[in-house]
């Protein structure tokens, strides 16, 4: 288990911080992966003798579309905060399938439509189908 491989994990008395944000802006992670790795420059030049530039890459990534204002700006610079204070936190939040929505304009009407994020999958994460669970919400709709 990756929390018992850190310093956290051996400490169970120290707290811990439990963060619930319905919104969560964390923005493309390639680069900000690779740096925090110290693999960026490494990667850089790898890819350069390979031909290739790396900002045609990252500019393939996708932004996550968790949120869309201060919210999920306020909720990723928390976690990103924690992390470099060595501050043990988990982030909780809904995983969009497909985003909030796009605007786009056709002959000058607004028109949503689904965000496609996840078209070519996600690769920071791991999939565990077989965890799932079945939330009730109260109430009725009359139509």
């Amino acid at each position: 288990h990756w929390e018992e491989a850190t310093p956290q994990g051996e400490a169970p008395a120290r707290k811990r911080v439990y963060y619930l944000s319905l919104e969560f802006l964390i923005g493309r992670l390639l680069l900000d992966n690779l740096g925090n790795l110290g693999l960026l420059e490494e990667t850089r030049q790898a890819l350069a003798e390979l031909g290739v530039d790396l900002q045609r890459i990252v500019a393939l990534e996708p932004d996550a579309a968790l949120g869309n204002g201060g919210l999920g700006r306020l909720a990723a610079c928390f976690m990103e905060s924690m992390a470099s204070l060595d501050i043990p936190a988990h982030g909780y939040g809904i995983r969009y399938e497909h985003g909030l929505f796009r605007q786009v304009l056709t002959d000058g009407w607004q028109q949503e439509q689904t965000e496609t994020w996840l078209d070519f999958g996600n690769p920071w994460e791991f999939e565990r189908p077989e965890v799932s669970y079945y939330i009730d919400f109260g109430g009725s709709v009359q139509v």
